[in-house]
């Protein structure tokens, strides 16, 4: 028996705008790929030009909407940019997904200013900067079109919980952070039919996906994970593809950890996955 229209329906991303973050490599890649599938127009930001070329490319290749724009979240103009692009491109936006993401491994007494702020500057300033003008754009619309609102999402870390390596201390602060901006603007937001949400990935397979779009699925000791394997892209994705969509329409303010059941565990450091 086929899928009823009806579940289809709730996964159905047509005539959405998006914008990702961060979106040309790795878990971000998976996100654009996943969120252009489901229907929507994706506005796809990136530091790297080269790979944000070849996601953009692959994805129209298939016959879906995407536009690129390099950028870096740190710089508040290339926010104000991206977010713009967005609205004069595809007429508004109704998804944010803040991955964009700088994770560098520094002990604590080699850590220094410059490197705690850079970690900050990218993965709290640039999403507060993003989420700002997204905001902006979400509650016009909302005024205009009831319910119309928007669904924003932000890729943290189960590092946010738990010291996950040793020597990530400025990242695993900022995921922290992203945590706790989400409880405010959940519901500063929520009045105007915005849904704030953060997936909390674990390991997460940095491999590259074949020419299907598949992903090596990688073993790893039980002691790690339960699962007894490293997530993929697509693992991530799909949770945010659950967020964006009206199968999510009534959930605001989570922590979706996305983990294999890592966080359940008491390790320390797993080396074997450097």
């Amino acid at each position: 028996m086929a899928v009823q229209k009806a579940i289809e329906n709730l996964f159905d991303l047509s005539g959405k705008a998006a914008v990702v973050t961060g979106g040309a490599k790795g878990i971000g890649e998976g996100i654009s790929m996943r969120l252009a599938q489901a229907g929507a127009k994706v506005v796809i930001c990136d530091r790297a030009p080269e790979a944000l070329d070849q996601i953009v490319k692959k994805i129209t290749g298939m016959g879906l909407e995407a536009t690129g724009v390099p950028s870096d979240v740190s710089i508040e103009a290339d926010c104000v940019k991206v977010i713009k692009k967005a609205v004069d491109t595809y007429g508004g936006l109704d998804i944010l997904v803040n991955n964009a993401s700088y994770y560098p491994t520094i002990s604590l007494v080699e850590t220094t200013q410059d490197d705690w702020d850079k970690v900050f500057a990218t993965n709290c300033r640039g999403a507060f900067m993003m989420t700002r003008e997204a905001a902006k754009v979400m509650i016009a619309q909302n005024e205009t079109a009831p319910a119309r609102g928007g669904s924003i999402i932000l890729v943290s870390s189960i590092g946010a919980y738990r010291a996950n390596r040793v020597g990530m201390c400025a990242y695993h602060s900022s995921k922290g952070a992203q945590l706790s901006f989400k409880n405010h603007i959940s519901g500063e937001l929520g009045p105007h039919y915005i849904r704030v949400n953060c997936i909390l990935p674990g390991a997460i397979s940095p491999n590259e996906p074949d020419e299907n779009g598949n992903y090596e699925i990688t073993p790893i000791p039980v002691n790690r994970v339960p699962l007894r394997v490293m997530g993929t892209p697509h693992d991530i994705s799909g949770a945010v593809l659950y967020l964006a969509s009206d199968a999510g329409r009534y959930v605001t303010g989570v922590e979706l950890v996305v983990d294999g059941g890592m966080y359940k565990l008491p390790t320390f450091g797993y080396p074997d996955l450097k």
